[in-house]
């Protein structure tokens, strides 16, 4: 009898304990959805009023919304829908205040975990372009044009990096001596 009881209650213990358990983990998923819905919301809003107000890097609301961004790919990176495109824009603020590394390191992480992402060739040629532009940084500049043009060859991004990587590292002037040059050719094959 004393064993039956015992018996009894360690299994009334056991479903409580998987009962709590259960409702632990529907609460969490719950607070999960929230938090994903309320983020979601308060970058929509922020976007909305930077369109609306046309700000300026700089701005404090630009400053916020880089955070929220990186907060919700920190928070739910298998959200295939946004989470890349806030990736995206996060790097769009970075390099607009200035933060060309922190761009850079965006698109990277862009381009490793969502490499099928319909952008992933825009942002590939991107990161060429911030490190070309940017960072002043020549060979890495070249480098990523290359890979660009290797990994997305006949994309619009492949075409436009083969004519930067033309053109990389040259001074003004002599970036106005290949156009006219061009422009001559051009001209020439005209008439």
């Amino acid at each position: 009898m004393i064993r039956t009881v015992g018996l009894a209650v360690f299994g009334a213990l056991v479903m409580v304990s998987c009962a709590s358990e259960e409702t632990g983990s529907e609460e969490r998923a719950k607070t999960h959805a929230e938090q994903r819905l309320e983020l979601s919301m308060r970058i929509d809003s922020l976007e909305t009023i930077m369109e609306e107000k046309n700000l300026l890097p700089g701005d404090e609301l630009m400053g916020e919304l880089l955070k929220d961004y990186i907060e919700y790919t920190e928070k739910f990176p298998g959200d295939m829908d946004k989470t890349p495109e806030y990736l995206y824009k996060a790097a769009a603020i970075s390099r607009a205040v200035n933060l060309p590394v922190k761009a850079i390191k965006l698109y990277d992480r862009i381009l490793a975990k969502y490499p099928r992402w319909e952008k992933a060739p825009e942002v590939a040629f991107l990161t060429a372009f911030t490190y070309d532009e940017d960072l002043g940084e020549p060979e890495l500049a070249k480098e990523s044009y290359e890979k660009v043009i290797e990994k997305y060859p006949g994309d619009l991004w492949a075409v436009q990096a083969e004519q930067r990587l033309a053109t990389v590292g040259m001074s003004d002037d002599e970036l106005l001596e290949f156009l006219k040059e061009k422009q001559k050719e051009a001209e020439a094959a005209e008439d």
